[in-house]
């Protein structure tokens, strides 16, 4: 384990790698507020009309809780429970109902809290590289977050992503300061706060395995029986819980929407299959697939990171062999417990990639004694963030073309107020306002007939290009639409570089 974690400040300081000088305090602050600066000017071009994917997964409960409607989706037909009842973990939604409630619905309110917690992984990133790896080491790693791909695509959604990355980093900061101290307090900080996590999204279920192994490790170098701070750990996490375990088994539906989100829709697919999925979402971290959807799938503009990433780790096999232990005990639990939460999305992988900052920052401070080979990944380190910046560039000219204010605009001129419309969910941050099912998890006919249905969304960029792991679901819809179509009338055609050939169509106009 990393001596860090393990020995008392003199200690540490005595076996550091690094040069016996310290960096100024002009020269930090100056370095952090460049790296957040360049963040914001990536980040920033996002939160505005630009670029809208699927945040009404967590806009639209969080609509609900912000107008005292309960937790639910009405985004989502009413054939799913999840439109009476959304089981899944409320933490995301409670920010964004927060932000709405200050400011209103929208596309900004809605990504507020994201970007917030993109912002706390850069400086959290940097506190605790300072505490484990040093001055030096730890501004590299913050560099690399804040220029990481992965992070930025999920600071600028409505989506759980930088919220729990960001109570990840805060849980292994405490975990760090209960190895520093050895204050039982910060063990059940710790755990306090990986629960907190677990509100925005079960991915952080890896994490949660690897801080209580550290934990224990840690506990038992001191020699300490019983083991204090994995008892202290586990009950803040069970503490944590403690209120959605509550709200869960006294809730009407709590039961049954647990069930359903969590042991139903995990039934029925193999494990192994589940890794087979896994494929792309890896190639996505590769950078083979990450630009798919914008003519840009061939361009693997991530490749030099997980290269550079690995033989970061292979410097520290060599030279700082508990750094690497480290490192090694932080990332497999998450990786495999990726693999079980299937996710045509790469998003989810941005809770990994603080750790291959880290990993980089580490193998820097590692060659401090031997200044060629620390030019040398000093170097290279600059070429992973050069990687990072040419992919964002890569994004935000691929987001030109969006501009979600002018479609939904378009869309809502021709879809009366009060009536109910149907299409990818998307579009109901758009039309928020009045009914809207989405055909995510709603057949048209269903939608029609069931639930009165008038205004039908055709043409979207997701129904006519989804990824190859959609093209059963796609090509049923399609065919459903098709019929429904035949009997409707068009009533808006609205062309966009970026969202599809949309269409509009009235079920049984004249």
């Amino acid at each position: 384990m990393s001596s860090a974690f393990s020995l008392p400040a003199r200690a540490e300081a005595a076996e550091s790698p690094l040069p016996g000088r310290s960096l100024p305090l002009a020269a930090v602050c100056a370095w952090l507020s460049g790296a957040i600066i360049l963040f914001l000017l990536q980040a920033l071009p996002y939160l505005s009309h630009r670029w809208v994917t699927d945040e009404s997964w967590y806009a639209g409960p969080a609509y609900s809780i912000a107008h005292g409607d309960g937790i639910k989706d009405p985004a989502i037909g009413p054939n799913d429970l999840e439109n009476q009842f959304d089981a899944r973990p409320p933490g995301t939604a409670m920010v964004i109902a927060a932000c709405f409630r200050l400011f209103g619905t929208g596309q900004i309110p809605a990504r507020l809290g994201s970007i917030l917690a993109g912002l706390a992984i850069i400086l959290l990133t940097y506190r605790l590289a300072r505490d484990v790896i040093g001055e030096e080491g730890a501004l590299i790693a913050t560099f690399l977050v804040a220029t990481d791909n992965l992070i930025l695509l999920t600071s600028r959604t409505a989506r759980p992503e930088a919220l729990t990355t960001m109570a990840i980093l805060a849980s292994l900061l405490a975990l760090a300061q209960y190895a520093r101290h050895n204050r039982i307090v910060w063990a059940f900080l710790s755990g306090f706060v990986i629960a907190a996590g677990t509100m925005f999204h079960i991915t952080v279920l890896g994490y949660i395995v690897s801080f209580g192994i550290l934990a224990i490790i840690l506990d038992r170098r001191r020699g300490s029986f019983p083991l204090r701070g994995a008892i202290a750990y586990t009950f803040g996490y069970a503490l944590g819980l403690l209120p959605f375990a509550a709200w869960i088994l006294t809730a009407p539906l709590g039961r049954a929407g647990f069930r359903e989100e969590y042991l139903n829709r995990a039934a029925g697919t193999p494990l192994w299959s589940k890794f087979l999925q896994e494929g792309h979402r890896y190639s996505d971290l590769l950078g083979f697939n990450m630009l798919h959807g914008h003519g840009l799938e061939s361009i693997p503009v991530r490749i030099p990171i997980p290269l550079f990433f690995l033989a970061a780790s292979f410097l520290l096999w060599k030279l700082r062999r508990q750094w690497f232990y480290l490192e090694l005990l932080l990332l497999t639990p998450t990786v495999l417990w990726l693999i079980y939460t299937a996710n045509k999305s790469s998003r989810y992988l941005a809770l990994v990639a603080p750790l291959i900052a880290l990993a980089i920052g580490a193998a820097v401070a590692a060659t401090g004694s031997n200044r060629r080979l620390h030019r040398a990944v000093l170097l290279l380190a600059c070429v992973v963030a050069a990687a990072q910046m040419s992919a964002n560039i890569f994004l935000l000219r691929a987001a030109r073309s969006a501009d979600y204010n002018k479609v939904g605009a378009e869309l809502s001129s021709v879809i009366p107020p009060g009536q109910t419309a149907y299409g990818t969910i998307t579009f109901w941050l758009a039309l928020h306002d009045r009914p809207f099912i989405s055909y995510e998890r709603t057949d048209p006919w269903m939608a029609a007939n069931k639930y009165h249905a008038q205004y039908f969304i055709i043409g979207d960029r997701v129904m006519t290009g989804g990824l190859p792991t959609d093209e059963a679901f796609i090509v049923d819809l399609n065919r459903h639409l098709a019929e429904v179509i035949a009997q409707s009338k068009l009533v808006g055609h609205f062309p966009d570089p970026y969202y599809g050939n949309l269409r509009v169509y009235e079920l049984g106009g004249p």
